[in-house]
């Protein structure tokens, strides 16, 4: 399930919806693609810790003429999220050098991000990009931890079963 984020930016006075979007949800132009398939991938597991992060302008004025669309996946969008400007996946936004391999985490109090060098209004402040980046990584670590805790019940439940099973894989309570 995607979760967003929606702020003002300080420095441009933009509302902003961020957007994170997770392996199985739904994204694209009018919501049409789902993520994990259009990689081809069965397993999609290696995308699991790595959602994309999108950015909508709340306030573009053909974010305002899409709420009124006949469209109704499309109007959604707009009124929901906005206008679609750009998307990253996590990792490119967290480390400084994703490909490199220094693993440095990038210090977004120091620069703010360009999401469009065609249109100027498409640029988030250093004190947005702070504040969507702990928002983003607080849900990263909730997730983790939700894994965390359902990886260790499954494991004890096995580990308990194994425990308490006789040779023929009956439960013996005894």
């Amino acid at each position: 399930m995607s979760v967003t984020y929606k702020a003002i930016d300080p420095e441009s006075g933009i509302r902003w919806c961020v957007r994170m979007v997770f392996i199985g949800d739904l994204y694209g132009r009018s919501l049409c693609l789902k993520y994990g398939e259009e990689d081809g991938m069965d397993d999609a597991s290696d995308k699991h810790d790595d959602p994309l992060i999108e950015f909508y302008d709340m306030d573009s004025g053909a974010a305002a003429i899409m709420r009124n669309s006949d469209d109704k996946a499309e109007a959604y969008v707009a009124e929901e999220y906005g206008q679609f400007v750009s998307r990253y996946y996590y990792h490119t936004l967290k480390m400084r050098d994703p490909l490199g391999e220094g693993g440095a985490l990038t210090d977004w109090s120091q620069r703010g991000l360009c999401l469009d060098n065609g249109v100027d209004r498409w640029s988030v402040s250093s004190e947005f990009m702070v504040d969507a980046m702990a928002a983003i990584n607080k849900e990263m670590e909730e997730r983790a931890e939700l894994e965390r805790r359902n990886m260790t019940t499954v494991d004890d439940l096995v580990a308990y079963w194994e425990e308490h099973s006789n040779r023929n894989g009956e439960y013996d309570n005894a």
